[in-house]
């Protein structure tokens, strides 16, 4: 079986690839260099776990679901990377304080942590941009 995917359809793909690589983004920052030794939220991983499982939904299933189901699926895997993204933003602000408004001696991998955070950040705001250009297209699939 093949899926004949619109440009809408093929956002989603982008949106399910870019949450994925934001995904491990946050993974690394969290788990190494700087904040190796911090609490980490396991929330931005819940939501965006979701969000990649409800786009895959979309994409495989999209024929078989009904529009209302369809826009449901849309506007929730939306605002579960609008979650993560929120949740680690707000995991990064000290790194910002530290970095950006406190620039006396802080250490490289600070800076670092910073910079991929950011990165992780911008590839969230990529999926939640693709997201959205898909809650304003009309279908997933060819017929």
């Amino acid at each position: 079986m093949t899926v004949k995917l619109t440009k809408s359809g093929w956002s989603v793909c982008v949106a399910a690839v870019s949450a994925l690589a934001g995904l491990v983004f946050y993974l690394i920052t969290s788990m190494t260099g700087f904040l190796s030794g911090t609490a980490m939220s396991p929330l931005p991983i819940v939501c965006t776990v979701a969000a990649i499982l409800l786009a895959l939904v979309l994409v495989c299933a999209a024929k078989k679901l009904s529009p209302l189901a369809t826009d449901f699926f849309v506007v929730a895997a939306a605002l579960l990377l609008i979650a993560a993204f929120a949740l680690f933003a707000m995991g990064r602000v000290t790194l910002v304080a530290d970095v950006y408004f406190i620039p006396v001696n802080y250490p490289q991998a600070e800076a670092s942590a910073l910079n991929l955070s950011i990165v992780g950040m911008a590839l969230y705001l990529v999926a939640i941009a693709a997201m959205i250009i898909t809650a304003f297209s009309e279908k997933i699939t060819k017929d």
